[in-house]
């Protein structure tokens, strides 16, 4: 193939024959077709194997009859597979020149999705005609994403974890007995064509020169990702959760995707509304690369270890020299090409290392011993990701050491002085800080440090960064770029003591209405606020008075600055009738808002004026309410009274069939400690507002999870029943869809409208058999408060002092025995032998079923 030489000095290969594209073009391949099919034939292939061996250990007559059954077996090498190694070695000689066509490079990206999973010999043909142009390629329009798609793809043998059986190359599908035999010639000619390793060393020998150029060049900055990713053995994935049940928009969801969206070409004559500071834009929908899943390659051709030197030298070329001064390297992480780079530079660093792999390993063969079959498992997944998903709760991540190469990239970035930790000052780390968290990409690069430090040195960010300042944190949050960067402190705060200091200094600007007015587009701080107090249950009273003073300054139109003392707001309006003429300022008191009248206001329920059925939810704010629901029990009385009596029944509903609003507001609810008198009052209260109603929400796709939750939450046996009678009513319509019959077997349904005697022992035991974890949930929640438990049962009060759960045998004998003291001399023998056989933290069982009000019903 002919080439020609650029005036930047690399080569350029000729234009591709139209002949060749024509031959292409015309070919019916079709992606997902060919993975279908090669997907039969392998789970094929593997049931005639497992036949064989087992012929082998039968007799002889047996061995015939059995032979019958594998002719019967459709074991036909894939046909699309077939055409797909045909055409690769019909145009082998001309793929650099079809990767730089519009059309061609489609073509050869089909050929690459479909060939080199199955075939490493078909991905060594894929690259080494490559070989000489990978600099072109990588700042062609086209050609980056077919260089995308081939390194990505060539790493990762699927044939190899679905097992293609005896007759076939484990790795390599073109080299089974009925596959073309062009590629076997090429596996039989290894002096022409390098091994794999050698081309992946090739790529980066040939890219490494112009590294810097390509960190900021819109098309060589993907590829030069690609390539991180393939000598750290991950893969970069832009989906958020599998939403598919074809496994192969997953595997193969990459190249060009990992770009973005497909914009549509722009109309001269109408423009464009000029896009606003809103944090839920559509740029949302294409999440950048800081927050892009990783996942470990766990059937690479070749091991991650080989390429480490050679990713260390990448990365310190993509970081240039170490300068004490801000630099070059620090305008890079505000470039819209370079800055992303550098965000997959530090989680790929981070990833490859043996620690964060084998702790991958160990996490993933946990769940492989669960005893649910696999495709059970992957639905409980796919579920509870959508369920985190709606919540904003990120994965986890792991974390770099002291030392690392992530380590010295992230200091590097922050012009991090050595030895200046904790006793010196960081002459230049405050400003790159405070630099970064306003640029819309390097505010992207700071998130990702703080997700991915170790925690000694996220002290240090928290205080060389000015986060614990009031004045510093006003900045921030006032910001249109910065506020994002509080909103990932606050959800990666690392113990409790940064916990309390944040949240003190959170609550003055919670408290001036700024993250609580929908139109400032603050609320992600109110949101990520709320978490951090319910996890490390603090400030929870404190964050409650600031949100009721940030409704006050709304009503008045109010910011005012924020008394640090009694965080209380200042009145600008300022009365001089005070003596000597000085001016006395008014104390807006908090206690002047009712906080249930807040609640529908942070829900944001509005209504499509169109479609009456179709509701809008503000997503912060039903986040803020579902981790206020997490509370203290004590504090969740008017937080449970603005949902189910301060809003209409219209409006519940609409909020139950609504997939943010079930997970974030009826999950808030049922989930939560339903034991305790005002969560189980206040689930009752919520079966009877929805009365009449429940029948229908069971049969709706998102409402039937909060019908069984529902069930499952009522504390009397008496008050499921009566769920249970207008479930009863509506049986038909329950039958005839899936949902339906999922509440009528999870509430018992038929069984009560059998014989309700047996329903009520049925249901029994099915609280019996959530004993322990009803006990572990009672324990956990009362030794962190050391609360008394009073029940009282007919003309006996039992009362139970719940204290702290210990881990040593001896501390749980003594509280045994303390509780048992303490319960009442004149209690009859049944009653003292439950409360021998309650847990160890002294709770007994009658003041278990008193609560739960099933006895003698």
């Amino acid at each position: 193939m002919e080439d020609t030489t650029s005036s930047t000095g690399y080569h350029r290969p000729r234009r591709p024959a139209s002949d060749t594209i024509a031959y292409l073009r015309g070919l019916p391949l079709d992606i997902d077709t060919a993975h279908q099919e090669v997907s039969r034939f392998l789970s094929s292939s593997s049931k005639v194997t497992r036949k064989d061996i087992q012929n082998n250990e039968q007799d002889n007559n047996n061995n015939e009859d059995d032979d019958d059954e594998d002719d019967n077996v459709d074991d036909d090498f894939p046909q699309s597979l077939a055409a797909a190694f045909s055409a690769l070695d019909e145009v082998k000689s001309e793929i650099a020149s079809l990767a730089g066509d519009e059309y061609g490079s489609q073509s050869i990206e089909i050929l690459t999705r479909i060939a080199a999973p199955y075939s490493e010999i078909a991905s060594r043909i894929l690259l080494n005609a490559c070989k000489g142009y990978y600099l072109h390629l990588t700042t062609h329009r086209y050609g980056s994403h077919v260089l995308q798609t081939i390194l990505q793809l060539s790493m990762v043998s699927i044939a190899a974890g679905a097992g293609a059986g005896a007759a076939a190359d484990k790795n390599d599908l073109a080299l089974h007995e009925e596959a073309p035999p062009s590629l076997k010639e090429e596996d039989e000619n290894n002096m022409s064509l390098p091994s794999l390793y050698e081309l992946i060393i090739g790529v980066v020998d040939e890219l490494s020169p112009h590294i810097t150029e390509l960190a900021v060049h819109l098309c060589g900055s993907h590829v030069v990702r690609t390539l991180l990713c393939v000598l750290g053995g991950v893969t970069l994935e832009s989906s958020r959760h599998d939403t598919s049940n074809s496994n192969n928009k997953k595997q193969f969801d990459m190249g060009g995707t990992i770009r973005g969206r497909l914009k549509p070409k722009k109309k001269k004559k109408k423009k464009k509304p000029s896009s606003s500071d809103d944090s839920s834009s559509s740029s949302a929908s294409t999440p950048q690369a800081g927050t892009m899943t990783i996942v470990y390659q766990t059937n690479s051709r070749i091991e991650p270890n080989k390429f480490q030197p050679t990713l260390e030298s990448l990365s310190q070329a993509l970081l240039g020299e170490r300068s004490a001064e801000p630099g070059e390297l620090q305008q890079h992480a505000c470039h819209a090409s370079a800055g992303p780079l550098l965000i997959v530079l530090i989680r790929v660093l981070t990833y490859s290392t043996d620690l964060a792999r084998n702790e991958f390993l160990k996490l993933s063969s946990s769940k492989s011993k669960t005893k649910q079959p696999l495709e059970e498992t992957a639905k409980i997944n796919a579920n509870s990701s959508i369920a985190d998903f709606r919540l904003g709760i990120p994965k986890s991540e792991p974390r770099y050491n002291e030392g690392s190469l992530a380590d010295n990239a992230v200091k590097q970035i922050l012009c991090w002085q050595e030895g200046n930790d904790a006793s010196g000052d960081q002459q230049h780390a405050h400003d790159v800080i405070y630099g970064l968290s306003g640029e819309p990409r390097g505010s992207h690069v700071l998130e990702t440090i703080m997700r991915l430090c170790p925690d000694e040195f996220y002290e240090s960010l928290l205080k060389y960064g000015n986060f614990l300042s009031a004045q510093a944190m006003q900045d921030y949050v006032d910001h249109n770029v910065s506020n994002f960067v509080v909103q990932t402190m606050l959800s990666t705060v690392r113990n409790k003591d940064q916990a309390e200091l944040v949240l003190k200094t959170v609550e003055k600007i919670i408290s001036t209405g700024l993250t609580i007015d929908s139109t400032k587009k603050r609320q992600g701080i109110l949101w990520r606020a709320t978490e951090l107090a319910a996890k490390y249950r603090i400030e929870q009273d404190g964050i409650l008075k600031s949100i009721r003073l940030g409704f006050l300054a709304i009503n008045n139109s109010v910011i005012a600055p924020v008394d640090a003392t009694n965080n209380e707001i200042d009145d600008n309006n300022d009365n001089d009738n005070s003596e000597g003429g000085k001016k006395k300022k008014k104390r807006k008191k908090a206690s002047a808002v009712d906080f249930k009248d807040c609640i529908p206001m942070l829900i944001g329920l509005k209504r499509n004026p169109v479609d009456d059925q179709r509701i809008t939810l503000d997503v912060a704010g039903c986040r803020s309410v579902h981790h206020m629901l997490r509370f203290s029990p004590r504090l969740c009385e008017d937080v449970l009274e603005g949902i189910i009596k301060g809003m209409s029944v219209e409006d519940l509903i609409s909020i139950t069939k609504d997939g943010l609003g079930s997970r974030c507001i009826m999950d808030g609810i049922l989930d939560g400690p339903v034991k305790t008198p005002i969560f189980a009052n206040a689930t009752n209260d919520l079966r009877e507002k929805l009365a009449g109603h429940w029948s229908s929400l069971a049969t709706d796709r998102v409402g039937h999870h909060t019908v069984k939750k529902l069930f499952k939450s009522l504390p009397r046996i008496d008050d499921k029943a009566k769920l249970v009678e207008e479930l009863l009513e509506g049986g038909n319509r329950l039958r005839g869809n899936t949902m339906g019959r999922s509440v009528i077997e999870a509430c018992a349904v038929d069984v009560y409208d059998e014989n309700r005697k047996e329903w009520r022992h049925k249901v029994g035991r099915m609280l019996s058999s959530t004993e322990e974890s009803f006990l572990a949930e009672v324990t956990h929640d009362r030794s962190t408060t050391k609360a008394a438990a009073t029940t009282t049962e007919g003309e006996e009060t039992i009362t139970t002092v719940a204290t702290a759960a210990t881990k040593t045998k001896a501390k749980r004998k003594r509280r045994r025995k303390r509780a048992t003291d303490d319960t009442d001399l004149d209690n009859d023998s049944e009653s003292r032998k439950s409360q021998k056989s309650s847990s160890s933290s002294g709770i007994t069982m009658e003041s278990i079923m008193d609560v739960m009000n099933v006895g003698n019903n």
